[in-house]
């Protein structure tokens, strides 16, 4: 059986709504691969789990919200350090001091989509998310059929307009969706 793909994302404490739909966009692509997909560990969660969980990601996802906190940069150091493919996502809100920062440091070298709300955040997580699983779709082993559902998804959102999602519970912290391989 073909492994997982590993995701890992970082993200601002209080962007729990944009783990959720990350978490609920994952689990709607049409691959049967299954997923891993780790977070930023909480206040009291140990660290060492998920700095190794960057490093063997496929994929990890930046997501700053209004501040850049610990344990974010050690994340990011450590994806950039392992050379992992990055997906970085900045919303558009008051920055703090340490945000507005890790933003002009980074702003020559890191190529972000900025998103002002969950509907734009969903459209441009999942078009980029496509694209970079199109692109790993050798190394994953995608087979043509998820290929082709993956190219017809992507077409769909490239057409479309967002629309507010509706919110569930449940996915913004670590999981493992089961594929059916």
């Amino acid at each position: 059986m073909a492994e997982p793909i590993r995701l890992f994302v970082t993200s601002s404490p209080e962007l729990e709504a944009e783990r959720e739909v990350a978490g609920q966009v994952v689990a709607g692509l049409p691959v049967r691969l299954g997923w891993k997909i780790r977070h930023t560990p909480r206040p009291g969660e140990a660290l060492a789990p998920a700095l190794a969980a960057v490093e063997t990601a496929h994929l990890y996802v930046f997501i700053l919200g209004m501040d850049y906190s610990a344990p974010m940069g050690l994340e990011w150091a450590r994806a950039v350090r392992a050379k992992r493919r990055k997906l970085v996502f900045v919303k558009e809100v008051a920055h703090s001091p340490a945000a507005a920062l890790w933003i002009s440091e980074h702003s020559e070298e890191v190529a972000w989509v900025s998103f002002d709300s969950l509907a734009s955040f969903r459209l441009s997580f999942e078009r980029h998310l496509i694209r970079a699983l199109l692109d790993l779709a050798e190394a994953l082993r995608l087979h043509l059929d998820e290929i082709e559902g993956l190219r017809a998804r992507l077409k769909a959102l490239e057409e479309a307009v967002p629309e507010a999602p509706t919110v569930a519970h449940g996915a913004e912290r670590s999981a493992i969706i089961l594929g059916e391989r």
